[in-house]
């Protein structure tokens, strides 16, 4: 799993796992999640996190490209 945020863009993208995008949906007003062929999930991108969650909590946001590997080791 790869996350990352983007100041700039006010965005918080997830990757689950790589691969081919079947469908997108808005799960909710600018929450996007990108399923492959068997409807599991791959990516999901939250626009207008500042919006969402307020400027408190994403000003505490640290989270830069972290992979997960077996939710246990964590590379920067």
């Amino acid at each position: 799993m790869k996350i990352s945020y983007d100041k700039e863009i006010d965005a918080l993208s997830i990757v689950f796992k790589e691969g081919k995008v079947n469908k997108t949906v808005e799960i909710a007003p600018e929450v996007i999640l990108d399923v492959d062929s068997k409807n599991r999930p791959l990516y999901l991108e939250i626009i207008g996190l500042k919006e969402k969650f307020g400027k408190k909590v994403t000003d505490k946001i640290s989270v830069k490209n972290f992979d997960f590997i077996n939710s246990k080791k964590v590379v920067a």
